[in-house]
């Protein structure tokens, strides 16, 4: 199948000030979700650990509530990761795996191209824009954006304040 060739973005048509704004918003409501997600991935990763370490310890599901949870056993087939081969060639053939082990253990300096963007100090966008950006690139209801812009998003910024300032993203 032949690859698809990039198509040339005509730059000349193109609103620099609605698409950076767009992207700062994007930042700025998208990292303080995800933000919240990871905090609470994290905190489900951690008590499933415990779930998991007192389902094998024999105790009792809780009674009177909703949830339930059992240990699964799957015979899957899986693929050695690249780590994982490195790590059972260097083991089983030592002398043959001192070049690899060499190339791994050198370091090198690599120009690194980024686009930096953010809210300029002391100022930014209106609230009517980040709850606009919510409802046109989530496409979810203006009330709904507004709740969760007002109630949930806006404080958390607000809480963040100090550690604002530009993101970076590294594009090469």
């Amino acid at each position: 199948m032949p690859r698809k060739r990039k198509e040339e973005v005509n730059l000349k048509v193109l609103d620099f000030k609605s698409i950076l704004e767009e992207a700062v918003a994007c930042s700025r409501l998208g990292r303080t979700i995800a933000s919240f997600g990871a905090t609470l991935t994290g905190r489900e990763k951690q008590n499933a650990k415990l779930t998991y370490l007192l389902l094998m310890s024999g105790r009792e599901l809780p009674e009177r509530t909703p949830t339930t949870s059992r240990i699964s056993k799957e015979r899957k087939t899986k693929k050695f990761l690249y780590t994982e081969a490195v790590k059972w060639f260097t083991e089983n053939y030592p002398k043959e795996a001192q070049p690899l082990l060499a190339k791994l253990k050198e370091t090198y300096d690599e120009t690194e191209t980024a686009v930096v963007y953010g809210v300029q100090q002391g100022k930014d966008l209106s609230d009517e824009y980040y709850i606009a950006v919510l409802v046109d690139v989530l496409n979810i209801p203006k009330q709904d954006a507004a709740v969760m812009y007002h109630g949930t998003i806006k404080p958390q910024i607000e809480r963040m304040k100090q550690e604002e300032g530009l993101v970076k993203l590294v594009m090469k």
